[in-house]
């Protein structure tokens, strides 16, 4: 359980005082100072108010600065495409605790769109320079303030598209876009059942009404794909939990999304268990009709974790099978020839390692930026040429480390060779070296 310092005092998360605690360090704008760290000093928090409930969010570009095995802790932004947004795609703004998202896609249909043209995402990465949010961008940004990126062994069954569309509204929450609160723009299925057919089809009704404003506007639809089918004429996109609402698409807007998402479209395919998740920009005719404008297309496996290869679903399923803990990287808006930390391990100990696939045709260039990466995070490093190799043997767990130093053992593959001679155990309750215990909560905080 984690531990914060409000001024002179520590508490946590279980104290049966824990809303009231917050409400007051919210009040005087107190910043917790998250105790994760075994030594030097812990990084500051702040409290936020989201939906009545108080909430403790790390600051901006502060995810690094927390151990790996605190439920902060979020990878070096290099690693993944967040470091070419954030600050300017993405600004979070503490004062007002709005994050404002700038957007390289219409919600308005406008002279200079093509309405035909499906929104590919390699190509809008290279187009765009990281002042905006591309489909894809947008998509992984809310997966990852969902913590839908992270992974421990205890959420092993208890995924499901309930928990998945919660948290993504959680995450749409205190986001702005275009001069509007991105919730109001956005439309997230609800879990659709037989029993309240009617009571969720009304609330659809409400979450898509920004439709009948204007044959113009649009809303931003996202779900899970169930099929890409025939209609009497053209095509239609059927999404999950929308049983009564077929999505047209003109042909050529069909032929782009079929040529320009080949690939997740065959690993949907050949994958029965993984999801094909859609962001789409619709719109609704005069007569009621629901059409896809644009659309991005998304692989996520059993666990809704999104992976964009093959050989990154071996990856996930090793570790998977491993019961490892790991953040899983993204890209936004970052081209495809650019490196990307798949996956950073967060149970090595005290420092993290960044997996990273190399695709079977890169060349010198890109190892060399990797190293240069890895150098920069601070982090360790696990190269898996997929195509050319076989899958090298993970880094160890921190357990596994110890247990190896015991037994005299010394690790001999290549993220072994890199482990840091001074790793230090997560802190535990029994250790001396660990937080004090929680205090009662006083009359006021005593701020340092």
């Amino acid at each position: 359980m984690p531990k914060y310092l409000f001024g002179s005092h520590v508490y946590s998360p279980e104290h049966e005082s824990w809303q009231r605690i917050l409400q007051k360090g919210y009040a005087t704008r107190l910043r917790p100072v998250c105790l994760c760290l075994v030594q030097g000093d812990g990084p500051a928090l702040y409290i936020a108010l989201a939906r009545g409930q108080y909430l403790i969010k790390r600051l901006p570009y502060s995810g690094a600065l927390h151990a790996p095995h605190c439920e902060h802790y979020e990878p070096p932004p290099e690693l993944s495409g967040l470091g070419q947004v954030s600050g300017s795609a993405i600004r979070e703004e503490l004062e007002t605790q709005t994050t404002t998202l700038s957007l390289d896609f219409a919600l308005t249909k406008g002279r200079s769109r093509q309405p035909g043209a499906a929104s590919e995402v390699e190509h809008e990465s290279v187009r765009s320079d990281g002042t905006k949010l591309t489909m894809r961008g947008l998509m992984h940004f809310l997966m990852d303030e969902a913590g839908l990126t992270r992974w421990t062994p205890a959420m092993a069954g208890r995924r499901n598209w309930y928990v998945v569309r919660r948290e993504l509204l959680k995450a749409a929450s205190s986001k702005m876009t275009k001069g509007q609160p991105l919730p109001t723009l956005l439309h997230i299925p609800e879990s659709f059942a037989l029993d309240r057919a009617d009571e969720i089809r009304a609330r659809q009704r409400d979450s898509l009404a920004r439709l009948s404003e204007s044959t113009s506007a649009r809303m931003i639809l996202l779900g899970e794909v169930k099929a890409i089918e025939n209609a009497r004429f053209g095509k239609c996109l059927v999404v999950k939990h929308m049983p009564d609402t077929k999505l047209l698409m003109t042909d050529d807007l069909h032929k782009h999304l079929v040529s320009r998402f080949a690939h997740q479209m065959q690993m949907w395919s050949q994958l029965e268990v993984s999801h094909l998740m859609v962001l789409a920009t619709i719109s609704r005719s005069a007569q009621g009709v629901l059409s896809v404008e644009a659309a991005c297309l998304m692989n996520a496996n059993e666990h809704w974790l999104p992976f964009e290869s093959l050989f990154e679903w071996e990856l996930l399923d090793a570790l998977h099978r491993s019961h490892r803990r790991f953040t899983k990287g993204l890209r936004y808006n970052l081209p495809s020839s650019k490196p990307l930390a798949s996956v950073v391990l967060q149970d090595t100990g005290e420092v993290s390692a960044a997996l990273f696939v190399v695709p079977q045709e890169a060349e010198g260039e890109y190892d060399q930026a990797i190293e240069e990466l890895t150098e920069q995070s601070k982090l360790m490093a696990w190269k898996w040429r997929a195509g050319a190799e076989q899958m090298p043997r993970l880094p160890l767990t921190w357990n596994e480390q110890q247990e190896a130093q015991q037994q005299g053992e010394q690790p001999n593959d290549q993220a072994r060779d890199e482990l840091p001679q001074q790793a230090q155990v997560e802190p535990d309750d029994d250790d001396p070296g660990s937080p004090p215990e929680a205090v009662e909560p006083g009359e006021a905080f005593e701020q340092n």
